[in-house]
């Protein structure tokens, strides 16, 4: 379906993510980049922006992150996406909007990442737990996706991935059933959770979204995910 609601802008989420920008800095994307994206958009520090994609959130948090990393507080993701929206039989159009470029200044949150050198030397503490959301045949080194070096998952990490999470019509399942997964794995508040991915983008994300919305407090998104760690021959892996 080409089609989008009324007067929606268009942000291709992995436009959004450079590996080597993750490499060097932790940042998702160069902060010049990430100005010229969201201004482009229309974007500046009052805008509030509704981020929503084909319904299951993953890359609709991805946006939500990277807007909040670099500063953005109005940001919320809509619920059901655009799967929920024509369901619920609301209007949508073909049409392109007109955009009016904004300035967005990019003021980076260094405090919701971590780098690879940062989970290296902190996965063993027991207050720290790294969560790979990945499917269960990358977890386990049987899919080696384009971008990774080797198969396998970062040792210690613990599996959960994001479908599990996924609702049924909405983008997440509901907050009880949410805390009765995160409590069957043993994910607490009082616990240093990092998410990771394949790009550090999207499905790692949709996790930080959701324990952030039921209120957890210590989410770090390790943005270098398996593409960076998978290709350090000096991390140790696990399969």
């Amino acid at each position: 379906n080409r089609a989008h609601i009324p007067g929606a802008v268009n942000i291709f989420y992995q436009t959004l993510t450079n590996l080597e920008e993750r490499k060097k800095t932790g940042h998702p994307l160069n902060l010049k980049d990430a100005e010229r994206i969201f201004s482009n958009a229309g974007i500046d520090k009052d805008t509030r922006v509704i981020v929503y994609d084909e319904g299951e959130g993953v890359f609709a948090s991805g946006v939500w992150f990277v807007l909040k990393f670099f500063g953005h507080k109005n940001v919320h993701v809509l619920d059901g996406g655009f799967r929920k929206w024509m369901a619920e039989a609301r209007p949508a159009t073909q049409t392109a909007p007109k955009v009016d470029k904004k300035q967005f200044v990019a003021n980076p949150q260094a405090e919701m990442i971590v780098t690879k050198d940062w989970v290296n030397e902190n996965r063993g503490r027991k207050d720290v737990m790294i969560v790979d959301t990945r499917s269960a045949k990358e977890f386990i080194g049987e899919d080696i996706r384009q971008g990774a070096s080797r198969g396998g998952h970062i040792p210690g990490a613990l599996h959960l991935e994001w479908v599990h999470i996924t609702g049924a019509v909405n983008s997440l399942k509901s907050p009880e059933e949410l805390e009765k997964i995160f409590k069957d794995k043993k994910i607490t508040r009082d616990t240093v959770i990092v998410t990771y991915c394949h790009s550090g983008i999207g499905r790692s994300t949709k996790l930080a979204f959701a324990l952030k919305l039921l209120g957890y407090k210590k989410v770090l998104e390790y943005t270098g995910s398996w593409e960076e760690w998978s290709g350090d021959p000096r991390l140790p892996v696990e399969r």
